[in-house]
């Protein structure tokens, strides 16, 4: 069962795509019951990222060494106070259906369940599942969700050309979401800052990141490949004023019905072909 629901986040089945669609309720609790672990975060909404934080939290149990038991109280309370934060910002008061519905849509997925209709750039893996992701990563995916919100031009929507209320309700969600971007950015600082501290008073080794190789490397990396494929072409020239062995005549045999149709065939091509 694992298997097969890391392949897709659950309301993206088939059987999903033909429930009744409804904004009546956009709440994060809502959510919660069809969220699983293993969905993947490149296929999350927003409102699936934040789910994701606060299953991070609940996951943060038995620290294994005093790294981890300074580490995990304080992951943990970040976790939540976004959580509770994102649910108060975006899900919780409306001025009106129309702005649920817009927010909704925009925060929970085309379809309120959790899970995009179109993929987003995400910043991490696309195969990462929320049960192996971290919180870094989580805040990348989440921030980036939020900027597409932002950045994007409202005048290119047709249902917010067609509807000035959805219009107004979708110009609330980009202020918001700005705000709310400064929030992330302050946090992320924070996060890494502790990380750091933490990590220089346990004596614990920041994990080695692999590098891609300097300018000078590929250049001389280019200076090899060039310098073998002189001496290539210069092989292939002495191959060439080497004198030829003169071969006897191939004896004739007998062909196959298809091939004596190719040769058939052959010589029409070539006049087409002039």
């Amino acid at each position: 069962m694992a298997t097969s629901e890391q392949t897709k986040n659950s309301p993206t089945n088939n059987n999903a795509q033909t429930t009744p669609v409804s904004f009546d309720d956009v709440s994060l609790e809502s959510l919660q019951k069809s969220f699983n672990d293993t969905y993947k975060v490149s296929k999350g909404s927003s409102s699936q990222v934040v789910l994701g934080f606060k299953s991070m939290a609940s996951r943060l149990q038995d620290p294994q060494n005093e790294y981890q038991q300074e580490l995990y109280p304080r992951l943990k309370e970040m976790c939540m106070n976004l959580y509770n934060k994102y649910n108060e910002t975006f899900l919780t008061k409306f001025t009106s259906d129309v702005e649920r519905q817009v927010y909704g849509a925009n925060l929970n997925g085309n379809r309120n369940s959790g899970s995009l209709y179109r993929s987003i750039p995400s910043g991490v893996n696309r195969n990462l599942t929320y049960n192996y992701a971290q919180f870094g990563q989580l805040l990348r995916v989440l921030s980036g969700r939020l900027r597409f919100v932002v950045n994007r031009d409202a005048g290119s929507v047709q249902r917010y050309k067609d509807s000035n209320d959805e219009s107004v309700a979708y110009q609330s969600l980009q202020t918001k979401c700005t705000e709310f971007l400064t929030y992330l950015e302050t946090l992320s600082t924070e996060w890494d800052t502790f990380v750091k501290s933490t990590r220089t008073k346990h004596a614990v080794e920041e994990p080695e990141r692999k590098e891609r190789p300097q300018r000078t490397q590929r250049v001389h990396h280019n200076q090899r490949t060039n310098q073998t494929h002189h001496t290539q072409r210069g092989e292939r020239t002495e191959r060439a004023e080497r004198p030829q062995k003169e071969y006897k005549p191939v004896r004739k045999v007998n062909t196959s019905a298809n091939e004596e149709q190719w040769q058939q065939v052959r010589p029409k091509r070539q006049q087409r072909t002039n």
